[in-house]
């Protein structure tokens, strides 16, 4: 089973994609992420009962729902800019208009699938019209870019995007041809590419964007790491304990990640806190080929290392990092994180236990749901992309002079194979669908309604607030 997930998971980064529900034809589907803070506990009422409906405690009147002038609207009826982008069960968004709205990304492997149901999942409780998943697998821009186009042409009008996050430039130079088209970027932020003092890598932001702080994302990776070996391995010698980053250094986000990851093991990991070294994937690439031709090598520089803690970022990269310490006889004695966990959901799912152990997770549901809504709330007029989210504009990433834009963070959570089925059906049952029923146990797993929160709802120290 496991050879044939490798297998999968190799493959499915390079064919070509039959599009999902309402998508292009084979002609049109030929062929960085996840997160920051923790999911809390539910202090509001935004989950959605299973069957779509109202709870009894709380059903309003369709005149008072007909009524409503906003998604999450404050108790005046005027605009929450905060959340006015999450579903609102109270609110009628059959009386608006019905949109296409198309998923148009650079790769069609598990993390970007996974973004593709999600969304249409979530498209006709927003009153859209799902017109499909489109990727083109080859790594080629200018292949994404005739995609892009063929897509347009066809009328549709709101889209998720998902290019090569360079190519960003020439994607909002297209689109200032389309004024009525409304959109928001994925998987990475679109950034203008400016270069200079002060300024991020990749650029200004260039539009809002929902995420995760990379930096953050890179110190949690390496904390539970370590945290895992005090836990396992009190007494484990610390010249024989050592900690590997993957790392992508064409990828601001993932290439972020990875130097967090440095610095943290660095910080906590006392005396062997030199036994730290990278796993450079830049020319081997993103898929898990890509990694498995790589890490064996790196393990065999230093064979003196009993205890390994990997890094591994993303999914298909920690995967191979397990498979490779398996083959070593070092599974017992080693742990791998990640940051996403869908391929480790199906791992875990199918019964492989190996140093794949630990997820950095939110469900692809609360991921896509803010990014949907925003795009929907461009294009009812309800705000503009400079205007949404004015709690979440950071004061040091916030768009070129004269622009403001936020970056909304996302909840997130640890998962383990003992663990990650409550969180998941709880998301399905707020997402009204079922991406994971197929998962064992599910049916018989009970999650309340309220045991978890889609908001972010403390600030991190590094935002404050709108800018004046």
């Amino acid at each position: 089973m496991k050879k044939l997930l490798a297998i999968i998971l190799a493959l499915v980064l390079v064919m070509a994609l039959a599009a999902c529900g309402g998508g292009k034809s084979d002609a049109q589907t030929t062929d960085d992420s996840a997160q920051n803070n923790s999911v809390e506990e539910k202090s509001d009422d935004t989950a959605v009962p299973e069957d779509g409906g109202q709870s009894d405690a709380d059903a309003t009147t369709e005149d008072s729902v007909a009524s409503k002038p906003y998604p999450n609207a404050n108790e005046d009826g005027t605009i929450n800019l905060d959340k006015i982008a999450h579903y609102d069960r109270d609110y009628d968004y059959s009386q608006n208009e019905k949109y296409k709205i198309a998923y148009v990304a650079s790769s069609s492997s598990f993390l970007y699938q996974g973004a593709a149901d999600a969304i249409e999942s979530w498209s006709p409780l927003f009153n859209l019209e799902w017109a499909g998943f489109i990727a083109n697998n080859d790594g080629d821009s200018n292949t994404w870019m005739t995609f892009f186009q063929q897509t347009l042409d066809e009328g549709v009008e709101m889209f998720i995007l998902d290019p090569d996050s360079t190519i960003y430039p020439a994607v909002i130079a297209k689109l200032e041809q389309y004024p009525d088209v409304k959109w928001m970027p994925m998987m990475g932020a679109a950034r203008d590419g400016a270069e200079g003092d002060g300024v991020p890598l990749g650029g200004n932001l260039a539009h809002p964007y929902v995420g995760f702080n990379d930096q953050e994302t890179g110190h949690r990776l390496t904390d539970r790491l370590y945290s895992w070996l005090q836990e396992t391995y009190p007494d484990a010698d610390p010249a024989q304990v050592g900690c590997i980053a993957f790392d992508y250094t064409l990828s601001p986000a993932l290439h972020a990640r990875a130097v967090a990851c440095e610095d943290e093991w660095k910080a906590i990991a006392g005396e062997s806190a030199g036994n730290f070294w990278y796993c450079d994937v830049t020319a081997a690439g993103l898929t898990y080929d890509g990694a498995k031709s790589v890490f064996p090598g790196e393990i065999a520089k230093h064979t003196d290392i009993k205890y390994w803690l990997i890094d591994g970022i993303m999914d298909d990269w920690a995967l191979a990092a397990a498979d490779t310490l398996e083959e070593a006889g070092l599974t017992d004695t080693s742990c791998c994180t990640t940051f996403g966990g869908t391929a480790f959901i199906q791992q875990w799912d199918g019964g492989i236990r190996n140093a794949a152990r630990l997820a950095l997770a939110t469900a692809q549901t609360l991921y896509d749901e803010p990014i949907l809504g925003a795009v929907y709330a461009f294009k009812m007029g309800w705000c503009t992309e400079e205007e949404i989210w004015p709690s979440w504009v950071k004061p040091d990433d916030h768009g070129a002079e004269g622009h403001s834009y936020s970056t909304l963070l996302l909840p997130t959570l640890w998962l383990s194979p003992d663990d990650y089925l409550p969180f998941l059906k709880w998301s399905d049952m707020y997402g009204n669908t079922d991406i994971y029923s197929y998962l064992k146990g599910y049916d018989e797993t009970e999650v309340a309604y309220d045991a978890y929160s889609p908001f972010v709802t403390e600030f991190p120290d590094y935002y404050t607030g709108p800018l004046s």
